[in-house]
Formats: C-alpha cells, structure tokens, sequence
C-alpha cells in the first residue's frame, strides 16, 4: 500500500521521495553494480573506462571524469538541455505528481509551448468526433489507420478555418505570442495580425522522448495543395534534429529487444507500431542527425535502417550510416521486399515485412553489395574506384579489429593480400569529427598528492566507519592538511565518539549531516562515491592494508614539512643571532625527524 504524504511537503521532497535516482538515470545510461553503488559511462563527456557513479543512497551521482555532479534534478537539466522548471515537470510527470498549469514552480516559456501543444492536440483530436471531421476520418479509413491507433497517437484534425484553432486556444487563456511561438499560427504580413498555420490537415502530433507534445506534421485533405505535408517550424521547445517520431512509445521495446528500426516516414513507424514492430521510429524524412543518434544509444547500439529505394533515401541513409559508424553503433541496412516504403510493404504483405527484416544486411555488405558489382569488378578502372570507395566506408569505422574484418573480406572477394589493402586505406583514414553528447573532452584540475590521498582515507572511511579506530589512533587532525577537510575530520572523530553503538556505513553520513558537517553536499558525495572509483572490488582486509599506507604517506609527508619548516626557521635564527629561536628551531627538526624514522621502521 503506498504512504502516505503530507499535504504540505515540498513537491521536491514529495518527487524525491517517489523516485530512486538509480531509476531515473537508469533510463538514459546502462548502469551497473558496483558495491552500494552503481556505474556508467559519463554522458557528458568522451570516455572509455566507466567514471560515472550513482548512489541510491544520498540520491546523488558524480563523474569522476569531468567532475560533473548532484541530484536527479540536475542530471535531468543537464543531459534534456533544461531549466530546473522543465526538469521539474518532466520528473513530476513520472513521479505522478500533479503540478496545476499556471504553478509558478513550472512557470517557464518552455512549459506554457507544451501546454498550448497539448491542448492543440485535444481540440484537433475532439474534431475527429464531430461532423467537421468527416473527410480527415474518410481519409484515416483509407489508410487502414485502427481507432486504437488513433487514440493512441493523438491524431487529430484541424479544421478549414483562418482562426478557429487559434480562437480556441485563446480561449484557454494562452496569448497570441505564445500561440505564434508554439508554431500554430503565421503573422499576416505587414501586419501584427495572426491566421492558423494548419487548416484542413490530419494532424499527427509529435510527442518528446517523454511522452509531452512539442509539435505537430499536418497532412493535408485537399487533392490541389502544393504542400502535402507541413510541419511545426522549429521552436523553444521543438527541434526537428533532436527529436524521433515514435521513441516516446518504442523506448521500452527498443531496450528489451535489442535493437531499433529507424524509417524515414512518420506513417511508416505508426504503421510498423500498429502492426506489432513497436521498436520502430522516425527521422521525419531526414538522415539521422548526431543529436538522433545520442537520444537511440540510451537504450541500443544495434540499429536497423529502412529508408526509401530512392536516390533522397539512400544519400539519406548513407549519411546516417557515416555517423552511425562514428557512434560506434552497431547498423543493418533493410529493404523493403514489397511497395515504395514500410508502410505499403507492411499493408501490402506482413510476411514480406518480416522476410525484409530477416534479410537485413550488415552496413558494410550493403557497401559491398552496392560497390562491388559484376561489371565493376570486370573493368580495372571501375574496380580501382569502387574498392577505393569501399576503403573510404572501411576507414569510418571506430573500431581497428572491425576494420580488420572487412579489410580481409573484401581482399577475399577482389582476390588481393590485405596488406595491400592496408596501405591503401591509411591515407583515407581520418578523426571522426563526431563527438558523444556534450563536450568532446572535460578539463578537471589535477589534485596534489596530498589530498588524493586524503579524499582515498575518508571515502574508506564513510564506507567502512569500523576503521576509524585505525586512523583515530594514528592521524592527528594537524596532520590533516587540505583545509576543507580539517574540520571536516574533527566533526568525523566527535560524530564517531558520540555515536560509536550506531554508526555503520548507512547511517555516517545522516550522523554527520545531523551535526552539521561543514563540508558542501556534493563534495561530500564526491567523497562517499570516490570508494567505487579507487577501490571496486576490494575487500575488507584490502582496504584495511591501503588505509594503513595512505595514513602512512599523509604522516611522512606531514613530517617532511614540518622538517623543512623549522630548518627555514632554523636558518632564520641563525642569521638574526637569536640563540634561544635557533635552540628551539633544531629541537623541532631533530624532533620530527626521530618521529619520521620511528613511523618508518
């Protein structure tokens, strides 16, 4: 049964307390166990190695990598490009909080877009109901489009009107800029006046990866209108580029398949998700941009393309497979075995839909298939040039041991030794300019010695709070020279003595929260998260042997500073004559240098 919330708490609080941070960053990132812990491949910066942790427990997460860092909130802004207004109502929404429309927590000119979309999409879909509707439900009829499938896609119709779907959303009490700004409406020119911009259409609307309208492509009913289709013009909060026709309802089959088919067509994906392919999106008859290609390698790096036979389609397709390759994304290349596109194919013959789906070919056959024909391979001037074609797609590929591959494959079916092959690839090698979402490579600063090790002593520590002992015993606070962390330390030892019956690695933190430990939330995150990075898989006893050589380091470098501090002093009082300074300044160093010999021995 769930509990119970009280009227008054704070929709964070409330949103925090509904969903687990490992949930919702587990929907972008695969993440994995790592202790208490989980890890991943930063998204915010180019890595190979996973330095990307999450912790279920502070709710937080931290890179290693690039220093990125915070709650669900500020993963939610950071990998959406958002506001905290938008991250705030797009996490309300799985959390299922209600936020009333006009809340000023959620007032932002990206949230009020959203709401004229999607009161747009209700208008046009109650149009559908009434007798306006009647051409746009004959023409739905035609297409074999099921009811079901209409509610499920929020198809709608606008009707033949200069203002009415405008008048309607005034109405509802949205302005005329905002109105104009969502794209529903065109100025007259010349004029501060405004009339629809979709009149007469089917209106398909166009859902974010999360499920909120953000546009609309309209197809007309009319048998003499120039334009067949018309989509929303770009806007706050659509971006032709970053969005994929279908992914707010193929995410979950995409991942639990495997793999995704990506079609030109906005009615090619509806119809391949009626038919039961729900793993199926759109491009909206594009290539695919790099901004597509993040967004699909959240839940796959296997992708099927299914674009049209035609020169458009397959330029289309061979520019999005020069960017799949530099994703490292793993590509089939479909062709349909019956009509002009996947819709007909699947309406025409599901079977022949599903032999299309078998018979698809890696990207590098196709490649292969389309260079390396009979009379290419008969005419040496022709050979030269499809082979050298056939290199410059080889040389796209991230990966040397796939590029071995096919470097061997095709000096089989040209009849030449690789090596050849070899040399004649590596001029036409060159960087991929593409880089994963957010910037290429993140700067962090480098950290002393010092206090690398200091940080690898508490994050053992807040884990494993059974060997404070150890470094109570053996680590003076004056030994503790980061200044952030001196009072951190002392706050650890008071928070320890006080509370030595309750304290295990659950509970530290909340302790020294309660006792207002002075360092910043993040860092002590940071802190607390750093154990997965420097010691995953560790044991016990192994962190045991380590804590007891950072201690040992941190005392050795405490001393060799004190010694060089008092010689200084020493010379100094020498120099002035000051005979009781100078006495004082050598027992200081003959001092830490017999503490310094005795830790080492």
């Amino acid at each position: 049964m769930p509990f119970a919330l009280e009227p008054h708490m704070d929709t964070v609080a409330e949103i925090k307390q509904k969903l687990d941070i490992a949930s919702v960053i587990g929907e972008y990132l695969e993440l994995k166990k790592a202790g208490m812990n989980f890890r991943a491949r930063c998204p915010f910066h180019h890595e190979k190695t996973p330095s990307f942790f999450v912790s279920p427990d502070r709710q937080s997460f931290h890179c290693f990598g690039c220093g990125e860092g915070g709650d669900m909130f500020s993963f939610i802004q950071k990998i959406e490009g958002v506001e905290f207004p938008e991250a705030l109502r797009l996490l309300a929404q799985k959390a299922g909080v209600t936020i009333e429309r006009f809340d000023p927590r959620i007032a932002s000119q990206k949230n009020r877009l959203v709401d004229v979309c999607e009161e747009a999409a209700k208008f046009w879909q109650a149009n559908l109901k009434k007798d306006i509707g009647k051409k746009a439900n004959e023409y739905i009829t035609r297409r074999k489009i099921k009811p079901e499938t209409i509610l499920e896609f929020k198809i709608g119709y606008a009707p033949d009107s200069w203002d009415a779907t405008m008048k309607h959303l005034l109405a509802q009490k949205f302005n005329e800029s905002e109105i104009f700004k969502a794209g529903f409406t065109v100025q007259k020119e010349n004029t501060t006046s405004y009339y629809d911009r979709f009149r007469d259409r089917l209106m398909f609307p166009i859902l974010d990866v999360h499920g909120n309208v953000i546009g609309f492509s309209g197809r007309t009913l009319k048998a003499d209108e120039q334009a067949k289709y018309i989509n929303t013009p770009e806007s706050p909060i659509y971006h032709k580029g970053k969005v994929l026709y279908g992914l707010d309802k193929a995410k979950l089959a995409i991942r639990e398949l495997g793999h995704v088919i990506v079609v030109e067509g906005n009615m090619d994906a509806l119809t391949a998700q009626e038919a039961g392919y729900r793993h199926t999106v759109a491009c909206s008859g594009t290539a695919l941009t790099t901004e597509q290609i993040q967004l699909l390698k959240r839940y796959t790096n296997n992708i099927a393309l299914c674009f049209d036979a035609d020169e458009a389609g397959q330029n289309a397709a061979r520019r999005s497979i020069d960017l799949l390759f530099a994703a490292e994304m793993n590509v089939k290349i479909v062709k349909v075995k019956s009509g002009k596109d996947p819709d007909e194919c699947i309406k025409n013959s599901l079977a022949d839909w599903e032999e299309s789906l078998r018979s698809a070919k890696l990207a590098m056959d196709f490649y292969l298939d389309s260079y390396l024909t009979a009379e290419n391979l008969q005419n040496i001037n022709k050979k030269k040039l499809a082979v050298k074609n056939v290199l410059t797609e080889i040389a796209k590929l991230a990966d040397k041991i796939e590029q071995d591959h096919w470097i061997k494959k095709l000096a089989e079916i040209i009849n030449v030794k690789s090596d050849l092959l070899w040399e004649a690839l590596r001029p036409t090698t060159k960087k991929s300019t593409v880089q994963s979402g957010g910037s290429a490579f993140a700067v962090v600063m480098p950290k002393s010695a010092v206090q690398s090790n200091m940080e690898k002593v508490f994050t053992i520590l807040l884990n494993e709070p059974k060997l404070i002992p150890y470094v109570v015993e053996h680590l003076l606070p004056e030994m503790v020279t980061v200044e952030k962390l001196v009072t951190f330390y002392t706050k650890l030892i008071s928070c320890y003595n006080k509370n030595k019956p309750q304290i295990h690695a659950e509970n530290i933190t909340k302790l020294l929260e309660a006792e207002n430990q002075p360092l910043p939330p993040e860092y002590l995150d940071y802190l607390i998260l750093l154990i997965g990075k420097e010691y995953d898989g560790f044991t016990e006893v192994q962190l045991r042997e380590e804590l007891i050589d950072l201690v040992l380091a941190i005392k050795l470098d405490y001393f060799n500073r004190q010694i060089e501090l008092h010689r200084q002093r020493l010379e100094q009082a020498s120099s002035a004559g000051d005979t009781a300074q100078e006495q004082e300044a050598q027992r200081l160093v003959q001092w830490f240098s017999e503490e310094k010999a005795r830790v080492q021995s």
